[in-house]
């Protein structure tokens, strides 16, 4: 078979037609690398192994492509790989190239991982540990640049958030210690480092909240008890609310009712 033209199709692909009226679209790096250029004769044995390069090429730049986007985990890219139907054995070779070429490094990715997710997320340290457990990155691996998080970022930044959800948050004294504790905990937070932030801030009952738990067991339990019963019970429903005794005392004092 003699090449008759090349004619380019896309940015990296030619369409090469064939004297006898077939064609073949083929990678630029595969034309290249078989002098396809100067070569006019292409027979059957060429041929079959044109098509294996240009398959290992398309391989290649769909992986260069995803991986251009922003770093990569060699599971995140294996798995890409595998939803665009690339073989299993084609995958390795790649992954393995791409290590090689040091496209594709797990230690880098979870470094920048942590780098990035310290910044622009509100992720704790075990909250972004999982997260790249998620991405197939050795445990060893994990372990290492979370230890390698300096203590002073990771309070620095639990101190802006509690602050934030200080504002934000609403509810009784120990509901509210609960609700933070909980709440950054999920985010990944060491108790212990919670904790003692918290401890730096005065936590208050939200005064409009227990005015209206109040206001609501009076109203639910008044025909039910009265006098010294009444007020007993509504303390002790709002001590299970987490109001401290210095708010039930307060209230109580007030005795109001709207």
């Amino acid at each position: 078979m003699k090449i008759i033209s090349f004619k380019k199709t896309s940015k990296d692909k030619y369409k090469i037609l064939l004297d006898n009226n077939e064609s073949i679209t083929l990678y630029e790096d595969v034309i290249i690398n078989n002098n396809l250029l100067i070569t006019k004769e292409i027979d059957n044995n060429l041929l079959d192994e044109l098509m294996k390069q240009n398959t290992d090429v398309h391989a290649y730049n769909i992986a260069i492509n995803y991986i251009a986007i922003r770093m990569r985990s060699i599971k995140e890219l294996k798995e890409y790989l595998i939803k665009k139907n690339i073989s299993s054995t084609l995958i390795e070779n790649v992954i393995k190239k791409l290590i090689q070429e040091g496209y594709l490094n797990d230690f880098k990715f979870a470094k920048a991982f942590v780098n990035d997710r310290l910044i622009i997320s509100t992720s704790g340290p075990f909250k972004i540990k999982r997260e790249l457990l998620k991405y197939g990155i050795d445990e060893s691996i994990v372990n290492e640049v979370i230890e390698e998080i300096d203590d002073s970022i990771t309070r620095e930044k639990l101190s802006n958030l509690v602050e934030k959800q200080i504002r934000i948050k609403k509810g009784s004294t120990n509901s509210l210690k609960v609700k933070l504790v909980s709440y950054f905990s999920n985010l990944g937070y060491d108790k212990s480092m919670i904790l003692k932030e918290l401890s730096n801030y005065n936590l208050k009952s939200d005064p409009d909240k227990l005015k209206k738990d109040y206001n609501k067991l009076y109203n639910k339990y008044k025909n039910k008890y009265e006098g010294s019963k009444l007020t007993y019970f509504i303390a002790q429903k709002l001590y299970t609310k987490g109001y401290t005794s210095s708010d039930i005392t307060s209230i109580i004092k007030e005795g109001y009712d709207e």
